[in-house]
C-alpha cells in the first residue's frame, strides 16, 4: 500500500488529503479495518477490464459498511482503465447501477491518462464536507430540541407567595428563565 499527502482548493475551500492507496491489499483484516474506521471518505475504484474486480467493488462497499457500522459513509464508485475500451469486461451502464445501489457518485477513468481523476477525488471531498454539515446542523437540532425542552417559563401568581409568605406584593411577576442552547464543536469521532 502506499500513501500520500497533498492540500488543493475545492470550492474555494483548502482540502488536506491523507490518501491510502491500498491496491488490493485489503486481505490483511486487522490493518484493513483500522483504516476503514479512520478514513472519512473511500473510492472503490475497479478496472473495465476485469469483471472480477468490478464483483470485489461491491464486496468492498459492504465491508466499508460492516466495519464502520454506518450506512453513509462518502463513496465515490470508479471504473478505471477507460482508455482501454477495446478491453472492457464492464460497461458503464453496469458501473452507473452499481453506483445507484451504493447511492454515490460514478466514474469512469483513466489513470494512466488522468481522465476525470481530479473530479473523483472533488466528489469525494463534496460528500465530506456535506456530511459533516449535515451532522452540525442535525447537533444544533438536537441542542435547540433539548434547550427547548429544558427552558421553563414560570407565570407566578403573587397570591401564590402571599399565601406561603404572609406577605402580598403589589403586582403579579412574569419570571422568564431560558437555557439557550450551545454551539459546541464536534470532535472527529462523533462524525464517524
Amino acid at each position: 500500500e502506499d500513501a500520500y499527502k497533498t492540500q488543493i482548493r475545492i470550492d474555494d475551500e483548502p482540502a488536506n488529503l491523507d490518501i491510502l492507496d491500498t491496491a488490493g491489499q485489503a486481505e490483511f483484516t486487522a490493518m484493513r479495518d483500522q483504516y476503514m474506521r479512520a478514513g472519512e471518505g473511500f473510492i472503490i475504484s475497479y478496472s473495465i477490464t476485469d469483471r472480477r474486480s468490478f464483483h470485489e467493488a461491491r464486496e468492498f462497499k459492504q465491508l466499508i459498511h460492516r466495519v464502520r457500522r454506518t450506512v453513509d459513509t462518502p463513496v465515490v464508485l470508479v471504473g478505471n482503465k477507460s482508455d482501454l475500451v477495446h478491453l472492457r469486461q464492464v460497461s458503464t451502464d453496469e458501473g452507473r447501477g452499481l453506483a445507484r445501489e451504493f447511492s454515490c457518485p460514478f466514474f469512469e477513468t483513466s489513470a494512466a491518462l488522468r481522465h476525470y481523476i481530479d473530479d473523483v477525488f472533488i466528489a469525494l471531498v463534496r460528500q465530506i464536507r456535506q456530511r459533516d454539515k449535515e451532522a452540525v446542523l442535525a447537533l444544533e437540532r438536537k441542542n435547540r430540541k433539548h434547550a427547548s425542552s429544558v427552558s421553563d417559563v414560570f407565570l407566578e401568581r403573587s397570591d401564590f407567595f402571599a399565601a406561603h409568605l404572609d406577605t402580598r406584593p403589589s403586582s403579579k411577576s412574569l419570571h422568564l428563565t431560558v437555557h439557550s442552547h450551545l454551539h459546541a464543536a464536534i470532535p472527529e469521532q462523533a462524525l464517524h
